[in-house]
């Protein structure tokens, strides 16, 4: 019998209550640097100028900054791009100027001058939030024609392993305590999910829970999963092909155990 979603669920909900409070955000991923480093040796590999896909906090594109690069962030997130505007405001004036951010899809976007970017990027899942093969198409079709000639599109996504995925609906994960950075109250928080075989979207449940007693916060997140070899022909029919793919930030084989798909591809005939 197919488990029941545990808290109502939609997909606008799944891709932006994540992302709502940003500083919670920074705060839970604040010790997440091998794929910052992933990105930033992309960056120094294929050049500059580079367009961040799904730039939320800055997390990835400050650094990119710092190192020197001329970087364009797109996001949907008002309170994100808020956070990496706070954040950029703390470069020196020589570094600010390198920074660009823009609210933007990225199923449809068009930045002047087209055709300019040495490498885009899409760090952290960025692309599992299009959760239909056509919103993927789209978003290769804004990529290909912001991509210089010889340009690299570099991206990482989730390896879709079936042990997680069939992860008991009823039980919580990830069990663990931390301190608000906002409002400095403990919270326990949780975690779990419902994986929709046929629309291949992870429903996942966020849980918050304050240990001085209120109510317990349900933060919705959506994932779409992209196995390896549907992954190979959607780059195709958008035009693009896979150079190289890893399964993880530092080199690591894409196998069985892998979580990662950290994948370079380039456009057909470059």
């Amino acid at each position: 019998m197919k488990a029941a979603l545990p808290h109502p669920f939609d997909l606008v909900a799944g891709t932006s209550e994540h992302y709502a409070d940003a500083a919670l955000y920074d705060h839970e991923y604040r010790r997440r640097r091998a794929d910052v480093n992933y990105y930033r040796r992309a960056a120094r590999r294929f050049g500059a100028p580079v367009l961040e896909l799904g730039c939320g906090s800055g997390r990835v594109l400050v650094p990119l900054v710092r190192d020197g690069h001329r970087v364009v962030g797109i996001d949907l997130s008002a309170a994100m791009l808020g956070r990496a505007r706070a954040r950029i405001a703390r470069l020196p004036a020589s570094a600010r100027g390198r920074a660009s951010l823009l609210r933007a899809d990225m199923r449809r976007f068009a930045l002047a001058p087209p055709r300019a970017f040495a490498v885009v990027i899409a760090p952290f899942n960025a692309l599992q939030h299009l959760y239909h093969p056509d919103a993927l198409l789209r978003c290769l079709i804004c990529v290909r024609e912001h991509l210089a000639p010889g340009g690299r599109f570099v991206f990482d996504v989730c390896n879709p392993l079936p042990a997680w995925l069939a992860r008991d609906p009823e039980r919580r994960w990830a069990r663990t305590r931390f301190r608000h950075p906002t409002d400095g109250r403990t919270y326990f928080y949780s975690t779990n999910h419902v994986y929709d075989a046929a629309r291949q979207i992870v429903y996942a449940h966020l849980y918050y829970r304050p240990l001085d007693g209120g109510p317990e916060q349900i933060v919705r997140l959506a994932h779409r999963m992209f196995f390896p070899r549907e992954l190979e022909v959607l780059l195709r029919l958008g035009g693009f092909r896979l150079l190289e793919r890893q399964g993880g930030y530092d080199g690591e084989p894409l196998d069985e155990v892998a979580r990662v798909q950290a994948c370079v591809a380039a456009l057909d005939g470059n």
